[in-house]
């Protein structure tokens, strides 16, 4: 309720003049105003501000002369009460307004928001998931290869690229992987109207522990990416990377030829590479398990049939779409 705060007089100047006026105990004003005895001792030391009803009320009773007051609003104390309360909060937790500050704020709530889970929950704050940390494998290997070459990297994403029909058998196979090697659960987002697929996995930490293992946070074709050193010193680990490159990157095809009005069918492998030390690296790979691979722009190719079937039974490939397409050209073509 509003309240009044004297101007040229103090309350206790006010209430004596009240008493003498009307020749009656605070206790007997206290009851004709509705309010307790203590209040009237309050007023008197202004410890607290009159309500101005009560002001009127004395006013009415006594019929002196009004005094100057000045009228204070409703919740007049609110903006006292909220500056003190601010100045300690800043205190203790920092000034908010500052970097640092907003840090520490930060930090805090962070704190609080882990030691309880379900009340992050009900707010929708976004908790680290836990991920488990593989040892270097051929598994972990195939898996940065198939990030390399359909894969991409945000600030608090891995995503795999595909097509929603060729890839549908594949799909299971990498989101496997992820729950294998990390314990994490992928989302697969289909286009309502194209063929496009995402493989979707979202964690900072696996972006964190990725880019630790040689990997690059945003677009492959700017930073130019290659295959991480610790996968190239080690043959097991370059034909799995190998692997998971052509089965995303790469694809089988079949080239035919009319010569002299009869059609010749001849099996090819080809990757494809924006990145050069990416597609140098691939290349080098091949070489190294006595291929031999031809280099044209941005792909690399393996012509010969027989390393082309050496290919599938050395390095192999687990895309479904990859494996089917080389077991219907052995059967169509090469009885």
């Amino acid at each position: 309720m509003p309240r009044i705060k004297f101007i040229d007089l103090t309350g206790e100047e006010f209430l004596g003049k009240i008493q003498r006026k009307t020749n009656l105990s605070f206790r007997k004003l206290a009851f004709l105003c509705g309010v307790s005895r203590r209040s009237f001792s309050d007023w008197k030391n202004d410890d607290y501000l009159m309500p101005f009803s009560v002001f009127e009320k004395l006013i009415e009773i006594s019929r002196i002369n009004r005094p100057l007051v000045k009228i204070i609003p409703d919740y007049w104390q609110v903006r006292r009460a909220g500056r003190k309360g601010g100045f300690i909060r800043n205190q203790r937790y920092g000034n908010f307004g500052t970097r640092e500050g907003r840090s520490k704020g930060g930090k805090i709530s962070c704190q609080n928001f882990f030691s309880n889970l379900k009340l992050a929950k009900k707010l929708r704050f976004k908790i680290r998931k836990d991920i488990y940390h593989p040892d270097k494998s051929s598994a972990l290997a195939e898996l940065i290869g198939i990030i390399l070459g359909d894969g991409g990297i945000t600030h608090y994403q891995v995503k795999v690229s595909q097509n929603k029909e060729t890839d549908r058998a594949y799909s299971p196979y990498i989101t496997r992987l992820f729950k294998r090697l990390f314990s994490l659960d992928s989302n697969i987002r289909d286009d309502s109207y194209g063929k496009a697929r995402e493989i979707v996995i979202s964690s900072r930490n696996l972006v964190e522990y990725l880019i630790k293992l040689g990997l690059k946070e945003g677009n492959k074709v700017k930073q130019q990416i290659d295959i991480p050193n610790w996968i190239k010193k080690n043959k097991d680990f370059r034909v799995a990377c190998l692997r998971g490159l052509i089965d995303t990157d790469g694809c089988f095809h079949v080239d035919i030829h009319n010569i002299r009005g009869k059609k010749y069918f001849n099996a090819g492998l080809i990757f494809t590479s924006y990145s050069l030390p990416l597609f140098l690296s691939v290349q080098k790979i091949l070489k190294q398990l006595d291929f031999h691979p031809t280099g044209r722009g941005r792909n690399v190719f393996l012509r010969r049939e027989r390393e082309v079937i050496q290919y599938f039974k050395e390095v192999g490939s687990s895309n479904p779409k990859h494996l089917s397409k080389f077991k219907k050209f052995l059967e169509e073509h090469r009885k």
